[in-house]
């Protein structure tokens, strides 16, 4: 039975830790806010996709297809509500904090998933045509 491997988009969602860690440190010299707004828009984009990518490939194999429908449902549905509950935490619960800069940090995470086919070069598998 082949070994059937993990999808490429956990690699993307460790493009975004690593992204928004770099920002933050490049971020570091204009002011600690700056940096930890950046820190904090970046995970409220990659820990909701953490979860997503968690439950959405939990189940493998075309005897589990219904188990794969409804984990795309859970998953898409709880990084929703994640994302609306880390929004508000760090609404109510951070003072100062740079608007723009945390807003502009969880929408470059965000395109991330625009850009990972090119970053990862993803590859498939070549189907091999037998010749007669």
């Amino acid at each position: 039975m082949p070994h059937l491997q993990k999808p490429p988009v956990y690699r993307v969602v460790f493009v975004q830790a690593v992204m928004t860690v770099i920002i933050a440190a490049i971020l570091l010299p204009a002011g600690h806010v700056a940096a930890y707004s950046a820190l904090l828009g970046g995970m409220i984009c990659v820990v909701p996709n953490i979860w997503m990518v968690r439950q959405t490939f939990r189940y493998t194999g075309a005897r589990a297809a219904k188990e794969i429908i409804n984990s795309f449902y859970k998953g898409g549905a709880g990084k929703f509500l994640l994302t609306i509950a880390a929004f508000i935490l760090v609404f109510t619960q951070v003072k100062p904090l740079n608007t723009p800069v945390l807003f502009g940090m969880f929408m470059l995470g965000q395109a991330v998933y625009w850009v990972a086919p090119f970053l990862l070069k993803v590859r498939r598998p070549q189907q091999r045509v037998a010749l007669r």
